[in-house]
C-alpha cells in the first residue's frame, strides 16, 4: 500500500515538474506577442532595461552564495533575452501548414518551407535595445569591467555577430532568421558612466569603446503607402524616415564635473532638434535612460535630485522640468522609451499647440513658463481623459514608456514596441489622406516569473530527478541481489541432479 502511494505521488510530481518546466521555458513566447504582422510593421523593437549586472563587490560581501546568485541571474536574463528575440509562436494557420508539410514527404522540403515562410512570415524583431544601467556600478576597475563585459555579451548576444535561430514547430526546418539581423542598441545609464558629479572622459571613453557612441541617430525607412504606383516621378520623391535618437541623459542637467562633455551632448540634441524642421514627414523615437519630469504620484519614483556641494548631480530620479519640456518642445519626439525607474511607468504628455519658441538651451534658474511657453500636462496613460483621435486634434501628444527592469526581483520584464503606417481609415480620421503617412505605435509589456518561482521549479525538478535516480538505483540493486540469491539455488539443484544420476 505504501509503495503504491509513493508511486502515485512520484508520478504526479513528475507530471507537475514537466508541465512547470515547459511553461517556464516557453512562458514569454506564449504570453507575449506582436500585435501586428510583420507585413504591416516596419519597426519591431524588443526593449530591455536595467539589467545591472553585479560582480566582484557582491562576491566580497556574500562569498560563495554570491557566485550561485550571479550564475542564476546570468542564466535568468539569458533565457529572457533569447525567448524574446525568437519569433512569436505560430498561429493555427501555420501549424496546419506544417502538418501538411510533414505529410508531403515526396516534395522538396526547402520549397515547402519557403512557401510556409512566405505565407506566414517570421514575427522576429528588427531592433533590440537595452535602456541603460548595463552594469551595477560606474566605479568598477577596468579588469572587472572587462569581466562583466564578457558576461554581458554572452547574455545579450549581438544578432549581427551571433545569428539567432528561428525555431519552427517540432524543430522542423529550423534556420537563421530570414532577411536582415536585428540591430542591437545599448543606451548608457548612470551606473555605467555616473551622474554629472562623477562622470568623466575616461569612463565615457571606456563605455563607448565597446558599446558605441552614447549619442547617435539610427534611421529606419517608413513605407510610403500613399504613393501612386503609376506615378513615374515617385522614385524622385524622398521617402519619410523614422529617427531612433539615442541620448545620454546623464549629461543634460548641470553643471557637470566635465562641462565639455555636457556641451557636446547639448550640441548633439540641438542639432537633432532640427530634424522635423528639415524633414516634416519624418518621425522620432527617443531612447534614453533617465525619464522625463513628472509630478509626484504618477509613477513609483518621485522627482528627486541630490546635489554635491559644487551643485553637480549625485543622484537624479528624473530630468528637470526645464530640460524635459525643452526636449518635448524642440526635438518633438513621437514616442519616448527610457529606464531608470525599476518599477516602470506608462505616461502621456499633452500640450496645446502654441507658437514655435527660440532654440536655446534651458537654464536651471529660469521658470518653467520662460523655457516652454506653455504647460505640458502628464497623465498616466490608462487614465488619459482623451482616448479618441477627435479629442486629441490640435494637441501635442507624446507617449513615454519607462521600461520596468528585467532584474528577477522586478519580474524579468521586457517590452515590444512596434510601428506601422496607419491604415487608410485612420489617416482619414486624422485628415491626412493626401499628406505624409501617419505612423501608429504600439507597446506591449511582457512579464516573466520572479526569482522565487523560478527557484521553486528548479528545486522541484532536482527533487524529481533525484527521486527517479533513487528508483533506478533501487531497481538495479534489487536486480543484482535477486540474481545473486538465485545462483546458490541453481547450483544446489544441479548438484542434486548429479547425485541422482
Amino acid at each position: 500500500m505504501l509503495a503504491r502511494v509513493i508511486r502515485i505521488v512520484l508520478w504526479a510530481l513528475t507530471v507537475a515538474a514537466i508541465l512547470a518546466t515547459l511553461l517556464l521555458q516557453n512562458y514569454a513566447r506564449i504570453s507575449c506577442h506582436w500585435r501586428w504582422t510583420s507585413k504591416d510593421t516596419f519597426l519591431r523593437m524588443v526593449v530591455f532595461a536595467d539589467p545591472q549586472m553585479e560582480g566582484d563587490s557582491k562576491i566580497e560581501r556574500l562569498g560563495k552564495r554570491a557566485v550561485v546568485d550571479l550564475a542564476f541571474n546570468d542564466a535568468y536574463m539569458r533565457h529572457i533575452y533569447r525567448s524574446m528575440m525568437a519569433p512569436s509562436w505560430p498561429s493555427l494557420g501555420i501549424i496546419s501548414s506544417y502538418f501538411a508539410a510533414i505529410t508531403a514527404w515526396g516534395d522538396d522540403h526547402d520549397q515547402v518551407n519557403a512557401q510556409i515562410h512566405q505565407q506566414h512570415p517570421n514575427q522576429s524583431p528588427t531592433h533590440v535595445s537595452v535602456l541603460g544601467d548595463l552594469f551595477s556600478s560606474q566605479w568598477i576597475g577596468d579588469q572587472e569591467f572587462d569581466i562583466r563585459l564578457a558576461r554581458y555579451r554572452s547574455i545579450f548576444q549581438d544578432p549581427a555577430v551571433v545569428p539567432q535561430k528561428a525555431p519552427s514547430l517540432l524543430g522542423l526546418f529550423s534556420k537563421d532568421i530570414l532577411n536582415s539581423h536585428p540591430v542591437l542598441i545599448n543606451v548608457t545609464g548612470n551606473h555605467d558612466i555616473g551622474y554629472g558629479n562623477d562622470i568623466s572622459q575616461t569612463r565615457l571613453d571606456r563605455w563607448e569603446r565597446v558599446f558605441g557612441k552614447s549619442n547617435f541617430i539610427s534611421l529606419v525607412d517608413i513605407p510610403d503607402t500613399t504613393a501612386s504606383i503609376d506615378d513615374s516621378d515617385s522614385s524622385n520623391i524622398p521617402g519619410s524616415r523614422l529617427h531612433l535618437v539615442v541620448l545620454n541623459t546623464m549629461l543634460l542637467d548641470g553643471p557637470a564635473s566635465d562641462e565639455n562633455l555636457r556641451n557636446q551632448t547639448w550640441q548633439f540634441i540641438e542639432d537633432a532638434a532640427g530634424i522635423k524642421d528639415r524633414h516634416p514627414r519624418d518621425k522620432i523615437v527617443l531612447l534614453t535612460h533617465i525619464p522625463f519630469h513628472k509630478e509626484k504620484g504618477i509613477c513609483v519614483d518621485e522627482p528627486d535630485t541630490r546635489l554635491h556641494w559644487d551643485n553637480t548631480i549625485l543622484e537624479q530620479t528624473m530630468l528637470s522640468p526645464n530640460t524635459s519640456y525643452w526636449i518635448l518642445d524642440h526635438l518633438k519626439p513621437d514616442f519616448v522609451l527610457n529606464g531608470h525607474d525599476h518599477f516602470g511607468c506608462d505616461v502621456t504628455h499633452v500640450k496645446d499647440r502654441v507658437e514655435e519658441l527660440p532654440l536655446n538651451e534651458p537654464q536651471d534658474d529660469q521658470p518653467n513658463e520662460l523655457s516652454t511657453g506653455a504647460t505640458w500636462k502628464t497623465y498616466a496613460t490608462f487614465s488619459l481623459p482623451m482616448q479618441d483621435a477627435e479629442a486629441r486634434r490640435g494637441l501635442s501628444v507624446v507617449r513615454e514608456i519607462t521600461q520596468r527592469s528585467m532584474m528577477a526581483e522586478f519580474g524579468g520584464y521586457s517590452g515590444l514596441l512596434e510601428a506601422r503606417v496607419a491604415p487608410s481609415p485612420m489617416r482619414e480620421s486624422h485628415g491626412q489622406e493626401q499628406g505624409p503617412p501617419e505612423v501608429e505605435f504600439h507597446y506591449t509589456a511582457c512579464a516573466f516569473y520572479r526569482d522565487l518561482l523560478v527557484w521553486v521549479v528548479i528545486v522541484v525538478d532536482a527533487i524529481v530527478i533525484g527521486a527517479w535516480a533513487l528508483v533506478v538505483l533501487y531497481k538495479m540493486v534489487m536486480f543484482i541481489v535477486t540474481r545473486s540469491s538465485n545462483r546458490p539455488v541453481q547450483a544446489a539443484t544441479s548438484d542434486k541432479k548429479l547425485k541422482t544420476l
